[in-house]
């Protein structure tokens, strides 16, 4: 553990790219000039559920909402990846209802909604990507570790804003999400372009679980997903480094994960997964 990450150091007998991953990680020299205290801006109703997902084979689904990879067997208390923010425009498709064409890209803990593991709750965190109806694109940082709200619930149940850490389309972002020891969220985020950084623990909402069944590398039509948020053209996002951290020194390599599509309300799928080793790459195919 270095830095708050929860990643154990490859051996001779792990694949090349886990050495090549922890290499990447630890390699960085993350000022403490850089070191921002992050701004948090709660989006009350906005959020970033898988919605819902249809099984297509035994590791293919579509959905409304997310589009990945999603590691859905074993036990995970962190997730973590690096991927260049991509560049929004204006599809072919209309607009969703909430206006514009929204987008998240992001990796994160829980809330794969599969009936036989769900969660009622998912910590996460990445980079939201809209263009407005003018065509205008804008981006900004945000966490979010949701769970129902209740009395009591803070307000990053919602995704919260991070408008001091800023970010724009082609810088790369490292971010890492975890679960520790069952008692609260860690998140750590860095702009690679910029130098800036910052590492956040969160006391966990009311109702979370910490069940660390899934874990994933997304690029997601928020909002509950389509028609009410519409994904924008988007540039290939490619997650670098993903790997997932588990007891006993288990390691998650989305190679071996389930993918997930989005799909229009006319039955349309917008989006195409390709897994490789520690690496998931999206892309926009409207």
């Amino acid at each position: 553990m270095k830095n708050g990450i929860l990643l154990r150091r490859p051996t001779a007998s792990d694949p090349a790219e886990l050495t090549a991953a922890w290499n990447q990680v630890f390699s960085r020299q993350w000022l403490a000039k850089d070191r921002i205290i992050p701004q948090s801006v709660p989006q009350v109703g906005k959020t970033h559920l898988s919605g819902k997902i249809r099984r297509q084979s035994n590791t293919s689904w579509v959905g409304n909402a997310w589009s990945g990879g999603v590691i859905d067997t074993g036990s995970w208390t962190s997730v973590l990846g690096y991927w260049v923010i991509p560049s929004v425009s204006k599809p072919s498709e209309a607009q969703g209802t909430e206006g514009g064409w929204n987008s998240s890209s992001w990796v994160g803990i829980d809330g794969w909604n599969d009936p036989s593991i769900s969660s009622n709750d998912v910590l996460q965190a990445g980079i939201q990507q809209v263009v407005n109806s003018s065509g205008h694109a804008s981006y900004v940082a945000w966490y979010e570790w949701f769970a129902p709200p209740q009395a009591g619930s803070p307000g990053y149940v919602w995704q919260t804003n991070i408008p001091n850490f800023p970010v724009s389309p082609g810088q790369t972002v490292y971010c890492s999400v975890q679960y520790v020891s069952g008692k609260s969220g860690y998140i750590s985020f860095g702009n690679e372009a910029t130098g800036q950084h910052f590492a956040i623990t969160l006391a966990p909402p009311p109702g979370a679980n910490f069940k660390g069944n899934t874990i994933e590398w997304i690029m997601e039509s928020p909002d509950g997903g389509e028609p009410t948020s519409a994904l924008p053209k988007f540039s290939p996002v490619k997650f670098t480094s993903a790997i997932g951290c588990g007891p006993n020194n288990a390691v998650g390599n989305p190679q071996n994960a389930d993918t997930v599509n989005v799909q229009t309300p006319a039955g349309k799928t917008i989006t195409s997964v390709a897994l490789a080793s520690f690496g998931v790459t999206v892309d926009f195919i409207g």
